[in-house]
Parts: structure tokens; C-alpha cells; sequence
């Protein structure tokens, strides 16, 4: 299965995200800030990132900023953020954002599809939240 970091200062959502990410088997690492998420990414080798965009100090924005200028570009990111998708956002966010998602509204099993999307394993999913 994927390695996955959740970057999300709530802990509720991290802790949830985590749990329902394990119980599909992957290999979950979780940071509340921008900062720390960059530190895990560069400390080991991750499949997928799923963000939240408004986070204390470094927001998302920046986080995908220096991960895009640098040599972790190609690791694609789902964004589970308050924040409305809209093209101008889709486009500051750039390319590796693959998947746009909005708390509150999208389910545990979405999220899931999501990431089996997104990490090329069919969208299949045996869990629900």
C-alpha cells in the first residue's frame, strides 16, 4: 500500500484520516504544520499527501509552493481543506494537486476512492467513514 502524510492542524481530522488510512493498510505519517510536513517529506520516502490549505504560519499555498520547486514535484497531493475549489486556487496550487476536496462535505469512503484514484489503484474501496 501507499505511504501516505496527512498535513492538517486539527487534530481531529488528522487522527480520523490517519485511523481510516490504516485500517485500508497504508502506512500513514501526519504533521499539524507546513513546516513539519516538509521536514517528514524529506526525511522519507511518501506516495501521496493529503493537505489542508489553511494551516498556522506556512499555509498549504506555501507548502505545495517549495514542494513543487523542488525534488519532491512529482508526488501528488489531494487537498481536504475548508477552503472552495475555484480555477484561480486550482491554478496557484499547481499541478500536483490531483484531487480537490472540501471538509464537511466529502465522506470517508470518497476520500478513499480518492486516494486509490489518485495512487492508480482502481476506486474500488471496502471501508466507509
Amino acid at each position: 500500500m501507499a505511504s501516505i502524510l496527512i498535513v492538517d492542524d486539527s487534530f481531529a481530522c488528522r487522527n480520523a484520516t490517519a485511523a481510516l488510512l490504516r485500517a485500508e493498510g497504508h502506512r500513514v505519517n501526519s504533521a499539524d504544520n507546513a513546516w513539519r510536513g516538509l521536514t517528514i517529506l524529506e526525511s522519507m520516502p511518501i506516495d501521496l499527501v493529503i493537505l489542508d490549505l489553511q494551516l498556522p504560519g506556512m499555509n498549504g499555498f506555501g507548502f505545495l509552493k517549495d514542494v513543487g520547486n523542488g525534488k519532491h514535484r512529482s508526488v501528488p497531493v489531494i487537498v481536504a481543506s475548508a477552503v472552495d475549489e475555484t480555477p484561480e486556487l486550482r491554478r496557484i496550487c499547481g499541478p500536483q494537486v490531483k484531487r480537490w476536496m472540501v471538509k464537511g462535505i466529502y465522506s470517508g469512503e470518497e476520500l478513499l476512492e480518492a486516494v486509490n484514484e489518485v495512487m492508480g489503484m482502481g476506486a474500488t474501496v471496502g471501508a466507509a467513514a
